[in-house]
């Protein structure tokens, strides 16, 4: 019965009950059902029955055995709305997920992908309208879940938010109530196959463990890099993205910049980027015609990197472009058109 509490509360908010409407069918007070909900008590074996004729569900169900099922099922809704509409149709993906929701209430899955749709657009293509609903999601998630990934993930996302609103301190203060998580410390899957098993067992996870901590490390110096920057190092800087550029550029599949030269597709953003901030540091450091270079190297990553996606919509690459040239102050050096 570990999980029937959080069953009983999922149910009943689908049946539209409050605690006390709970209470009366069951002939018991609102703070016990409100202890069921809690997990600090649990029922009776002889209320089993009767809360599943009131909610309409198996015994099972009550009591979660069906848990595995009903998350292949969320996996499956949220495939249907993200393979084809997340970044294309905001408005279709945001239905299908909110109609997952009617049937499955404060399901953690469907409501980390509905926060994530709006952080996504609102970041990328500057959507405010969605900050509302996006806030309430987030709110919901950080007060209601008992998810560490799911927590993590909504102050997350809600610290961008706040950042997008120029709300630095609300911010800092949400990020600063995360928790430190030592990944080496974790025992997962990925890592303890690599380190045990044999064979096509080990190489199978290795090979997957390798690409996530290759995006980490490449990740990690591109942010120490916008650290230094920030904080007007431009030589420590430079030394930085000049890590990132050199750990993606050692992991490509081929010399040739093309969508396919990426072991993780969208890299290239990344890739481009960095040519950038590098261009931005040598500017800063009274070194244009490396600068000029380095501004090139980003304009050819940006085009062929893509492939017919920008032949077809330049403008959607090139936002990104423009923005992170402005930033590190290459108008300066020439503006761009």
């Amino acid at each position: 019965m570990i999980c029937i509490g959080q069953k009983v509360k999922e149910l009943r908010k689908r049946e539209g009950f409050t605690q006390e409407q709970l209470a009366e069918k069951l002939n018991v007070t609102p703070q016990t059902i409100s202890r069921w909900e809690c997990e600090t008590a649990y029922p009776d074996i002889t209320a089993i029955p009767i809360l599943a004729n009131i909610f309409n569900v198996s015994i099972d169900t009550l009591m979660g055995y069906d848990k595995t099922k009903t998350a292949e099922k969320v996996e499956n809704i949220i495939r249907k709305a993200a393979q084809p509409y997340f970044w294309s149709d905001i408005e279709k993906c945001e239905k299908i997920l909110t109609d997952a929701l009617s049937e499955y209430p404060d399901n953690d899955m469907i409501l980390r992908e509905l926060l994530s749709l709006y952080e996504c657009h609102m970041r990328t293509y500057q959507r405010m309208e969605y900050a509302k609903k996006a806030k309430s999601v987030a709110r919901k998630l950080i007060a209601e879940s008992n998810d560490v990934f799911a927590l993590c993930s909504a102050k997350s996302d809600l610290a961008s938010i706040y950042l997008m609103q120029d709300n630095y301190k609300d911010a800092k203060e949400l990020i600063d109530s995360l928790p430190y998580m030592y990944p080496y410390l974790l025992n997962d899957r990925m890592r303890i196959s690599s380190y045990n098993l044999k064979g096509e067992d080990r190489l199978k996870e290795a090979k997957d463990w390798k690409i996530i901590e290759y995006q980490e490390l490449f990740i990690a110096c591109m942010m120490e890099g916008e650290g230094y920057f920030e904080t007007g190092n431009y030589a420590s800087a430079l030394r930085s993205f000049t890590e990132c550029k050199d750990v993606i550029e050692r992991f490509m599949k081929s010399d040739k910049i093309s969508p396919e030269a990426y072991i993780i597709y969208g890299t290239q953003a990344n890739h481009m980027a960095c040519y950038l901030q590098i261009a931005g540091c040598l500017l800063k450091l009274g070194k244009k015609d490396e600068c000029a270079s380095a501004v090139n190297r980003a304009y050819d990553i940006v085009s062929l990197a893509n492939g017919e996606d920008f032949i077809k919509d330049p403008e959607q690459f090139l936002q990104e472009y423009r923005r992170i040239y402005k930033e590190f102050g290459l108008e300066k050096y020439k503006p761009f058109i």
